[in-house]
């Protein structure tokens, strides 16, 4: 029988996958990537945030990298729904994903204090930083589960 603890664990691995998915996709073309820069300007603005504005590349390359860490952040939403699935066996996967956005959270954090990155984005990255931390809260403290 599958614990309650371990039920909310998928769901919470499921969503952030969809949450990855929706949210991402912005990055994926330059119509959608200028909006959401637009976007992010504004709420900056709105709630009294310093920092340089985001601004769309002019590189077509940079650009095109942006577009393909979309993609790249859209895979793993996926991964994190297929891992949702079987989460005793594919916890490992979460596990990283958790490290990633750890380590997401810190390379934000080092823009937004030291090279004057629009200060949004580090809700952006405690945002990640959060949900880190409650997949660590599971994944240690359910004792059918295990990373390795």
């Amino acid at each position: 029988m599958i614990s309650a603890k371990i039920k909310h664990f998928k769901l919470w691995v499921f969503w952030t996958g969809v949450f990855n998915i929706i949210s991402y996709t912005a990055l994926t073309c330059p119509f959608t990537l200028e909006k959401f820069m637009a976007t992010t300007n504004s709420l900056s603005r709105l709630f009294g945030l310093g920092g340089s504005p985001l601004s769309l590349p002019v590189n077509s390359g940079n650009l095109m990298m942006i577009n393909l860490f979309g993609f790249f952040i859209i895979v793993l939403g996926i991964l994190l729904i297929i891992a949702s699935f079987d989460i005793q066996n594919r916890s490992w996967y979460v596990f990283w994903e958790g490290v990633i956005r750890v380590f997401a959270f810190l390379y934000i954090l080092y823009f937004v204090l030291l090279k004057d990155a629009a200060q949004i984005l580090f809700l952006f990255g405690t945002i990640d930083l959060v949900i880190a931390f409650i997949y660590f809260y599971y994944i240690f403290s359910i004792k059918e589960i295990r990373i390795t």
